[in-house]
């Protein structure tokens, strides 16, 4: 099944200060760890999109999007996905997320009529996992432009889907969707476990 009108939007930018090394480029399955990501995720949408400064990526099925902007945040990687896609939705992804669940990508897609369907556990926004509507970039920049660097800070300006721990865990029940690679070790315990 693809999800029409909606892409998928890789956010590669980010310090890596934990990890020592750019993790958008750490070796994996099938060549880094975001070809990891895009060769589970990508058939799953109309287009994929790969957002980040400086970025080489060799592969003709994704389109590279440079940063609109440089201060150093994930919002901007998401404005500039936002601004480049094609369609009027984006999936959110961090390239340092490679446990995201196909079934939660559903339950979030399935979220219309918002700007925003970002997912709720443990009392908190999960904003790197989550869809973006293009009626929210307006409010963005402006957010930006104000001086705003948090990813969620423009959420009280937008309409918010929030989708709740029980619904997500219906979809993900360890919630492993949100496990990110931070450090040397977390990477080594992913890649040993045949990088799934």
């Amino acid at each position: 099944m693809i999800f029409k009108d909606v892409s998928l939007l890789v956010l590669a930018g980010g310090e890596s200060s934990r990890m020592g090394f750019p993790k958008h480029l750490l070796p994996a399955s099938g060549g880094t760890v975001t070809d990891h990501i895009i060769n589970r995720l990508g058939s799953m949408f109309t287009e994929v999109i790969v957002a980040g400064r400086g970025l080489e990526l060799a592969r003709t099925d994704t389109r590279v999007v440079e940063d609109v902007r440089m201060k150093r945040t994930p919002l901007v990687g998401i404005l500039s996905g936002i601004l480049a896609a094609e369609t009027s939705r984006v999936f959110v992804i961090g390239c340092d997320m490679p446990f995201v669940r196909k079934q939660l990508i559903h339950r979030l897609v399935s979220e219309t009529g918002s700007d925003v369907a970002v997912p709720v556990v443990r009392g908190y926004y999960e904003p790197l996992c989550a869809v973006y509507c293009s009626s929210a970039a307006e409010k963005i920049q402006l957010y930006l432009d104000a001086g705003g660097s948090k990813v969620t800070g423009f959420y009280s300006s937008v309409k918010v889907t929030e989708v709740s721990e029980l619904e997500v865990r219906r979809a993900d029940p360890l919630l492993e969707s949100f496990i990110n690679l931070n450090t040397p070790r977390d990477y080594e315990k992913w890649n040993s476990a045949g990088a799934e």
